[in-house]
């Protein structure tokens, strides 16, 4: 059966066309190795002129989703091939899902490197820096029942804390992940009450940084990704067992 995409009348036709295409692959409307219509096709079936088509189809082959080859056409690539830290990729991933994969994969990810940016900030941060973390604290702390005001704070507490580090491979990585992490916040507040049970943790790390204490930041900041790690299961609906297997609920 041949899968046709409606006509867009609205301006920024060619993200509008890169919007469309992108959550079809993200939501596997097309398989990896399926083959899209020809580009005048699908200009036809978006009622956009050839060059607008040419620049989302450019747009998507660099963010990874598709291919462009002479005589075989555009084809799905693996998700493997997917550029997922892009943040369009990110938020179509998030429209579908929440996806599953994604965020495990994030809550790996931030076990690896988070600790070890708390541990350094407790050695290299400034005075000041410590009172920007001791700030943004306060504001998650006042907004503990307000996602809109938690969420932002709780991104910028954890930015402070890798900026005190001083090292900007670590400020790169935390700056490539901040979309994924507000994706992560979004789905841990839907939880009630896991923000205020996060608080404390959060409080360790700030008093461990703030007394220079390496080890105990270090570990409150493990345990903290961990318990980030055990809201996202229950928010989407399951829990790893004690045998490493995931089950839905």
């Amino acid at each position: 059966m041949v899968k046709v995409f409606n006509s867009l009348q609205r301006q920024n036709l060619s993200e509008q066309v890169v919007h469309q295409i992108g959550l079809s692959i993200i939501r596997n409307d097309f398989k990896p190795g399926d083959t899209l219509s020809s580009e005048p096709e699908l200009s036809l079936q978006f009622n956009v002129s050839r060059p607008v088509m040419r620049e989302a189809l450019k747009i998507l082959s660099a963010k990874g989703l598709i291919e462009s080859r002479p005589k075989t056409g555009t084809r799905v690539r693996p998700r493997v091939e997917w550029n997922i830290l892009d943040a369009e990729v990110i938020g179509w991933l998030y429209e579908v899902g929440p996806d599953r994969s994604f965020l495990d994969s994030l809550c790996e990810v931030r076990l690896m490197f988070e600790p070890m940016s708390a541990r350094l900030a407790a050695a290299r941060a400034t005075n000041d820096e410590i009172k920007i973390i001791e700030e943004c604290y306060q504001r998650m702390e006042e907004g503990v029942n307000s996602p809109e005001t938690y969420i932002p704070a709780d991104l910028d507490f954890h930015a402070a804390i890798c900026a005190a580090a001083h090292n900007e491979m670590l400020q790169k990585i935390t700056a490539t992940l901040t979309t994924s992490l507000h994706v992560s916040r979004v789905v841990t507040s839907r939880l009630p009450g896991a923000n205020l049970a996060a608080m404390s943790l959060h409080r360790s790390v700030v008093e461990a940084i703030g007394r220079g204490d390496e080890q105990a930041a270090g570990e409150a900041m493990r345990k903290l990704v961990i318990l980030t790690t055990g809201d996202i299961h229950r928010a989407l609906g399951y829990q790893i067992h004690s045998d490493g297997e995931s089950s839905s609920h």
